[in-house]
C-alpha cells in the first residue's frame, strides 16, 4: 500500500509498505479521506515531542472495513463505512470506565504515536470506529474528528441562547466552534488576524473583527452596550489573547481554551477574580461528543463542509503541508485516497 511518512524535518515521503495485519478486536479500513489537522503540521516540522518520528500522520480518518478478526462487542461487519475515533487508552482506569478516556494518563493517538490515515489502509481497535449513516458522505463526514473537537468546547460552555460569544481565531476549529455557538442561540463575533480568514467567515454570516488592524474589545463593548462578551472561545492557543479577553469578557464570563498553547501564558489573575471571570479548558472530545458530531453532520443543516477547501491526492501530500503552512492560502485541507 501506499503511504505518507514523515520525517520531522519538513520532508514528506511517499512509500509502499505491506497492508497492515489486524490482530484480535481490530479491524483493517480502507481511507477514503484523512483531514490534515494543526498536530500534522507540528508532527511535519518536527515540533510534536509526542509524534514518533518516522511516523505516517492523520487521525481525522474515514473508510469502509475490509477486515475484522476477534470478536468484540461493536456492531460492525465488513463493508461497513465508518469514522475512526483516534483516542487510544487504558481502558480501565476510573476515567475511562466513567465516559471520560480523553483524560486517561495512558491516553495517545492514532497518527502521532501509532501509524495513522495518510496510507491507503490503517489498523484501528474495533472499539474506536462508529459506523456512518447511509446518506452522510464521505466528503463531509472526514469532519467528524473536528467537530467532536467543536462539540465538546460548547458542551463544557455550558451555551445559552441570546449570549454574546466571541471567537478568537477562524481557523477550522474556531468556524466549527462559531457554528455550534450560533446554531445554539449564541450572537457571535469572530477575531482574525489574516484577511482572507476573516473575509471567509464574513461570507459564512459572521460579524468579525480584523484583529490586525481593528479595536476588537472596542468592539465587543460598543456591540453589547459595555457590557462585555459572555462567552469567549480561545482557538489560536496563543499568549497574546490573553489580555484582551479578560479586558472585554464581562463580570462572570467564561474563557473556554481550545487553542493548544505552545508555550506558557502570563495571566492577570487579579483582573479575572475582580470580575469573578472563569476559564474552562477544553481538550479532545468523549466518545460521547463523537456520537453527536456524526449525528450533527448527518442530521443538521450546519454547512460545516465549506470550511473544505482543498481536496488533494495522496501523492501531493508534500504540497498539501506546504500549503495550510499558508493560512491566506487554505482552510482545511484533505487528502483523498480513493
Amino acid at each position: 500500500m501506499k503511504a505518507a511518512v514523515f520525517d520531522g524535518r519538513s520532508g514528506v515521503r511517499i512509500v509502499d509498505r505491506p497492508i497492515p495485519e489486524v490482530g484480535r478486536d481490530e479491524a483493517l479500513v480502507k481511507v477514503k479521506y484523512v483531514g490534515i489537522c494543526g498536530s500534522d503540521l507540528t508532527i511535519y516540522l518536527g515540533k510534536n515531542p509526542r509524534a514518533k518520528i518516522p511516523v505516517t500522520p492523520g487521525h481525522e480518518i474515514v473508510g469502509e472495513i475490509v477486515a475484522l478478526k476477534g470478536a468484540s462487542t461493536a456492531p460492525l461487519a465488513v463493508g461497513d463505512r465508518v469514522a475512526v475515533v483516534p483516542t487510544l487508552t487504558c481502558g480501565s482506569c476510573e476515567l475511562c470506565r466513567t465516559g471520560r478516556r480523553h483524560l486517561c494518563k495512558a491516553i495517545h493517538f492514532i497518527g502521532i504515536q501509532t501509524e495513522g490515515g495518510f496510507a491507503e489502509y490503517v489498523k484501528v481497535p474495533v472499539d474506536n470506529l462508529l459506523r456512518l449513516p447511509e446518506g452522510l458522505s464521505f466528503e463531509k463526514a472526514v469532519l467528524v474528528e473536528p467537530v467532536a473537537v467543536a462539540i465538546h468546547a460548547i458542551r463544557l460552555a455550558r451555551v445559552e441562547a441570546g449570549d454574546f460569544a466571541v471567537v478568537v481565531g477562524a481557523g477550522p476549529i474556531g468556524l466549527l466552534v462559531a457554528m455550534l455557538a450560533r446554531h445554539s442561540g449564541c450572537e457571535v463575533l469572530i477575531s482574525e488576524i489574516s484577511e482572507s480568514r476573516a473575509q471567509f467567515a464574513e461570507e459564512l454570516g459572521f460579524a468579525t473583527v480584523h484583529a490586525a488592524r481593528a479595536d476588537l474589545v472596542g468592539r465587543v463593548k460598543e456591540l453589547t452596550g459595555e457590557r462585555g462578551a459572555d462567552l469567549i472561545f480561545e482557538c489560536v492557543g496563543h499568549p497574546s489573547t490573553i489580555d484582551p479577553m479578560i479586558e472585554m469578557g464581562r463580570p462572570e464570563a467564561q474563557f473556554v481554551v481550545v487553542g493548544a498553547f505552545k508555550e506558557p501564558a502570563p495571566i492577570d489573575l487579579f483582573r479575572m477574580s475582580r470580575k469573578e471571570q472563569r476559564v474552562v479548558a477544553s481538550w479532545t472530545y468523549t466518545m460521547d461528543d463523537f456520537r453527536r458530531a456524526v449525528q450533527f453532520l448527518d442530521e443538521s443543516a450546519i454547512p460545516f463542509e465549506r470550511i473544505i477547501s482543498h481536496f488533494i491526492p495522496l501523492d501531493q501530500a508534500q504540497e498539501a503541508m506546504a500549503m495550510i503552512r499558508q493560512a491566506d492560502k487554505a482552510m482545511k485541507v484533505v487528502l483523498k485516497l480513493s
